[in-house]
């Protein structure tokens, strides 16, 4: 079980790696210059550290010479390392003149260090031109992958969620993938460099001084699991809190009415706290993993010391400038070997990122689109022996109706009856379970979603404007309208007036979600954004239940302006709305109950009779 587990999992890794990598391969350009420029860099720290070498030479050593480097014939590592050694000393040596040799000495070194800066430099504005531009991809796919999905996607998930996906997300898979990998591989590059150049100095104190690594590797397989488990809690938790921020804010005056700051705060506190706990144990590991390593190669660079410096005093074959520059290269290997072995370790936490990103790019749409197109509406809709069910909870029980082109069609009934689920059905954010819904004939499911509903102007009861200028409120979606077609739809939807009158006329920001709009005005709007494109079929849900006797007044009329020669369907509450609709269709318990004229369900003194007398008869409502 435990080996099925672990091949599964080392499978899961494989595919995000491959998925990864496919939003790499448009920098692929970027890539490469990121690793030119890392691989320069690298080569260039370890000449630097190279030139201990010489220095130590010149200090300590009498009557040097610029033969100072063994021409006899060795291993090739020995070789490479000699004759580029012969090449340094050749360049600054000069006869008979040591401190003139020790001032070329030290200019070398100066243009080394400046050299390694430079292309470090510019290293990193590469790296951070590749990493946000592959997060950029990988963000924007999420993006775009949200919002061609069906509505039911976002009613089974936190809002906050999906937006800490989008932004927490993201940005660490950016972090502790991708921009870990570009650093891992110039870190491997500097530890691949220094092992050549300990190996060319003694393969033996190089296998000494190495072979802690197996406990290292060893170290970081048992923690990687505790990694990736607490690496999956911080970004949970972090999903949690920032869905928590948003429904505060978004709901920031329920939360005031009601005197709960304090219950908002203790519910934020909490996920932070969680979030916190998480993060505090991930980190104990992250850190306890180098910490053991380091432990381990202090213990194996003090043993290289003891065996190398016992040569030395020996005179048995090593030089004190050989130990020297030994030692200083373990030394600088220890940095990049570290970096590598937290880098690995952060890489879990970008794996269980990656993981609740691709769960969202791999969701399919329950509504898919069809394939052909629709141009018009000619003749009717028809609903025929249509249910539906949210999580197997019946909402629409065997509906039957027809709206003929031209005609207005009114749904009314209790909260919960399912006359704005009827509605959602006729627009295609959901499909029946079973029956069918046709247009000219042709059921819904074969059309494009987007030719199909481009037939529709919405209005809702929730009228969400965006932060933006009015103009751009009501043109939105449509961007080829003109202002000659925004001031006309305003004009018809009875928004003109207000809106020459605010200081900055139709460039006026209306504000987070239009607070800065009363809500007839927003009405008003949402009405001339839904009649801007010139719809076919006209939606009114309960677009006037929340407003004030004057506003709904107002709206209304903006309403009755915009139905002539319209197609419409209307869902309302207030049933003075619906007085003039052809028919009118009573939901009750997911059931069409009744259906007629406002006269005809009046005299049949069923369950809209009722409905009528309590909003007529009863002053307080």
């Amino acid at each position: 079980m435990n080996n099925s587990n672990k091949t599964k999992q080392e499978k899961k890794f494989g595919r995000i790696i491959l998925r990864l990598t496919s939003y790499v391969k448009p920098f692929l350009g970027l890539f490469f210059l990121v690793l030119f420029l890392n691989t320069v860099f690298s080569a260039l720290t370890a000449v630097s550290i190279t030139a201990i070498q010489p220095l130590i030479k010149l200090l300590f050593e009498k009557n040097v010479s610029p033969e100072i480097v063994s021409k006899v014939e060795t291993g090739f590592l020995e070789n490479l390392k000699n004759g580029y050694l012969h090449f340094v000393q050749q360049s600054v040596f000069t006869p008979g003149e040591p401190l003139n040799t020790l001032i070329n000495l030290c200019l070398f070194i100066i243009i080394v260090f400046i050299l390694k800066n430079i292309f470090k430099y510019f290293a990193s504005v590469a790296k951070v031109r590749l990493d946000e531009g592959v997060a950029k991809s990988i963000r924007d796919s999420v993006y775009k992958k949200m919002t061609h999905l069906s509505l039911d996607f976002f009613t089974q998930r936190k809002s906050g969620s999906l937006i800490s996906i989008i932004t927490n997300d993201v940005n660490v898979i950016n972090v502790a993938t991708i921009s870990n990998f570009t650093d891992c591989l110039r870190e491997a590059t500097q530890v691949l460099l220094f092992l050549i150049l300990l190996l060319s100095i003694s393969p033996y104190l190089t296998f000494v001084a190495f072979s802690t690594t197996l406990v290292s590797l060893i170290v970081l397989r048992y923690g990687s699991k505790y990694l990736r488990r607490y690496a999956n809690r911080m970004q949970t938790a972090m999903a949690d809190y920032t869905s928590i921020l948003q429904e505060t804010i978004s709901a920031i005056r329920v939360v005031k009415a009601y005197n709960a700051e304090d219950t908002a705060n203790e519910k934020f506190e909490s996920q932070t706290t969680r979030y916190i706990g998480s993060a505090i144990k991930f980190q104990k590991i992250i850190t306890l993993i180098p910490s053991i390593n380091e432990i381990f190669i202090i213990i194996a660079l003090c043993v290289v010391l003891y065996i190398g410096g016992a040569a030395v005093l020996s005179a048995k074959g090593m030089k004190p400038d050989e130990l020297m520059l030994f030692l200083f290269s373990l030394f600088a290997v220890m940095s990049p070997i570290a970096t590598l072995f937290n880098n690995f370790s952060n890489f879990q936490r970008g794996f269980v990122a990656a993981e609740r990103v691709f769960d969202v790019m791999d969701s399919q749409p329950s509504v898919p689109t069809g394939t052909d197109e629709i141009t018009g509406f000619n003749d009717s809709i028809e609903i025929k022996n249509v249910s539906f069910a949210y999580q197997d909870i019946p909402v629409i029980q065997n509906a039957n109706f027809k709206l003929n082109k031209t005609k207005k069609i009114a749904f009314v009934g209790s909260s919960g009856s399912g006359k704005s689920t009827m509605l959602d059905l006729i627009i295609r954010f959901y499909d029946p379970v079973s029956g069918e819904i046709l247009i000219d004939g042709k059921n819904l499911r074969s059309i494009k979603l987007d030719s199909f509903r481009s037939l529709f102007g919405i209005v809702s009861q929730e009228t969400m404007l965006f932060n933006d200028t009015i103009a751009n409120n009501i043109r939105y979606g449509y961007d080829n309208a003109t202002m000659g077609d925004i001031i006309k739809a305003s004009k018809i939807a009875n928004a003109y007036d207000f809106i020459i009158k605010l200081p900055n006329g139709f460039d006026t920001i209306t504000g987070d979600r239009g607070v800065l709009l009363s809500g007839g005005e927003k009405q008003r709007i949402a009405i001339a954004r839904a009649l801007i494109r010139n719809p076919q079929i006209l939606v009114f849900d309960e677009a006037t239940s929340s407003l004030d006797s004057e506003s709904e007044k107002t709206v209304q009329d903006a309403i009755n302006s915009s139905l002539r020669d319209k197609t419409a369907i209307i869902v309302a509450h207030r049933l003075a709305t619906i007085i003039d609709c052809d028919e009118i269709l009573v939901f009750d318990d997911g059931r069409i109950a009744e259906r007629g004229t406002h006269s005809q369900l009046l005299s049949q003194n069923g369950i809209y009779k009722k409905l009528y007398d309590i909003q007529y008869n009863n002053p307080i409502l």
